[in-house]
């Protein structure tokens, strides 16, 4: 590529990350990301900073962002967007060997305006530079097929450390390596063993073996039977359906409005011409792909929190755009759609993106609620996720996690001074049962389109002459 015919990419990637920059939100969008932002200044996998696995390359990324960034939630912003970029560029490079320069923009214009991936890739989060491996793997196997230099040692590398930023995309990087041509294969297999040696090992010092198994099994635990809410503990066909939202929905931005019904006609247009140029990719391609993506969408279908974290179908989402916008550069009434499908999901994601900047988490706005009181008279709060927003402000010490209303009787005899004010919120459990007058405070929300877990937090007060 000449160094004129690489301007226009260069621009086309730096005003991707101005305007990924321009729409990061200024708080972690969840109990997760809080984590992440801790983790920064001070690992601890028992404390939740962060959660299991450890993330221990998405962790490395993040403080060495941080020396730039001088500040914790803009080092995870800057990860992020690095990590789009990153993406996209594969994604380009991947597109342009398979089917040419107006298929692999119409791909990458898909992949990065996808609402899911705008979303990843604009705030905290291990789905940005796991995308990001992922991307390189993808580019890695195509580059393979014509015996390019350094195909082997990307595809190492984008496995072993993904494995390190995103365990759970297992079975993606593992079916990467597998799909690897069999000139290539070892080689990519002693890469990203020596990738995954290079993070594993001090990781496991760090943290140290038992204490690692124990903080595995116990949280894992955690994961299966309540807050993850896996096949074995919400079963039924309606698992079918939050796993197409995710997708679709949550995905590509489609919706019972006139934007999502848009969204929705170009897209099965768009499938429509997919396949009836499926011969592009021949059945050796189809299989591939299938190996690839199958069974990671069964393990987010049966082992994934479906319901609430439409961030898990991000892998899906982002092969489902690539494919559509590979097959529309094959012809130019396919292109025309897919131009227009990508207009009204850039619309759809700038309406998304705005949303998600200007409206806090509900924990965030509890935060501020407390923080607008009375400084002498700011109750004492009560309750599950939402009370790790309190962990990084100055009001910490009047947070407490509390499972059940008992939690919360249990908690009080222990605080030295009663306090004057006591607020709970709809996350603890039990408070119809304790048969105690609340009075509701606030309901704090957030649009379902950019926050599943729950969307509502009912915040109560529990007045002093019931106590």
């Amino acid at each position: 590529m000449t160094r004129s015919g690489g301007a226009p990419l260069v621009l086309a990637a730096g005003a991707y990350a101005g305007a990924l920059a321009a729409s990061a939100p200024a708080w972690p969008d969840d109990w997760d990301g809080v984590g992440f932002v801790e983790s920064i200044e001070g690992f601890d996998m028992g404390r939740f900073r962060p959660h299991a696995p450890g993330y221990p390359v998405y962790v490395a990324m993040l403080r060495v962002a941080h020396v730039a960034a001088r500040s914790p939630m803009g080092a995870c912003v800057l990860v992020a967007l690095a990590s789009g970029v990153v993406a996209a560029t594969f994604v380009w490079c991947a597109g342009r060997r398979l089917a040419g320069d107006r298929a692999a923009a119409a791909a990458t214009a898909l992949v990065a305006i996808a609402p899911a991936s705008w979303k990843a890739c604009s705030g905290v989060g291990s789905e940005a530079p796991a995308l990001a491996c992922a991307a390189a793997c993808a580019w890695a196997l195509v580059a393979s097929r014509d015996g390019r230099r350094g195909a082997a040692e990307s595809l190492g590398v984008g496995a072993g450390l993904g494995l390190g930023v995103r365990l759970s995309w297992t079975p993606l990087y593992v079916a990467a390596l597998l799909l690897a041509p069999r000139a290539v294969r070892r080689r990519a297999l002693l890469v990203g063993a020596g990738a995954l040696a290079a993070w594993a090992i001090p990781f496991v010092a760090i943290v140290g073996p038992e204490r690692l198994v124990n903080l595995y099994r116990a949280q894992w635990i955690g994961h299966a039977s309540r807050w993850g809410g896996t096949a074995a503990t919400v079963p039924g066909l309606a698992r079918a359906v939050w796993f197409a939202r995710d997708v679709v929905v949550d995905g590509l931005g489609a919706g019972r409005d006139a934007l999502g019904l848009a969204i929705a006609s170009l897209g099965v247009a768009s499938f429509g011409f997919a396949l009836r140029e499926r011969r592009w990719i021949g059945p050796s391609g189809r299989r591939a792909a299938a190996v690839a993506v199958g069974p990671y969408a069964i393990w987010v279908a049966l082992g994934q929190n479906v319901r609430d974290e439409p961030r898990h179908a991000l892998p899906i989402v982002v092969a489902l755009a690539a494919a559509l916008g590979l097959a529309a550069g094959r012809s130019r009434p396919a292109t025309a759609i897919a131009v227009a499908l990508a207009g009204c999901m850039a619309l759809r994601t700038v309406r998304d993106a705005y949303d998600r900047r200007t409206i806090p988490p509900p924990g965030v706005q509890l935060v501020a609620s407390v923080r607008a009181e009375a400084g002498s008279d700011r109750p004492l709060v009560f309750g599950t996720r939402s009370v790790r927003f309190f962990e990084t402000t100055e009001l910490a010490a009047r947070a407490f996690p509390a499972e059940s209303f008992g939690d919360v009787e249990m908690a009080l005899t222990r605080v030295n001074s009663p306090p004057s004010r006591v607020w709970i919120t709809s996350e603890v459990e039990g408070l119809v049962a304790a048969r105690r007058t609340f009075a509701r405070v606030a309901t704090l929300c957030r649009p379902p389109r950019i926050d599943r877990r729950r969307p509502c937090l009912d915040v109560y007060e529990w007045r002093v002459d019931e106590r």
